[in-house]
């Protein structure tokens, strides 16, 4: 199974990307709020408006073990650019 995630200078260029589409986050807020070393998850994707991609993300907080979700509506090249897909198992971890 695969993933795809981004770093945390992945996730800031899509808020600053998204800013005055209809789904989109308060950018200061946000950026001061996101785990400076956190990894992202995208959750939901879809094509929107036919030029953009309307995505759903678990992101990683400052001294929060709980993800915030997050919408944001994006161009597709930057998400191409800043996402990367990862390997998961479908196994659950051994305890």
């Amino acid at each position: 199974m695969k993933a795809t995630v981004t770093n945390t200078a992945g996730i800031a260029a899509l808020v600053m990307n998204a800013q005055g589409r209809n789904r989109a986050v308060y950018e200061k807020k946000f950026l001061q709020a996101v785990d400076p070393s956190g990894t992202h998850i995208m959750v939901f994707q879809m094509i929107h408006n036919e030029d953009e991609m309307r995505t759903q993300w678990l992101c990683k907080m400052r001294g929060s073990e709980d993800p915030a979700s997050i919408w944001l509506d994006v161009d597709l090249d930057i998400l191409n650019h800043v996402t990367t897909e990862i390997e998961v198992s479908d196994e659950p971890p051994s305890v």
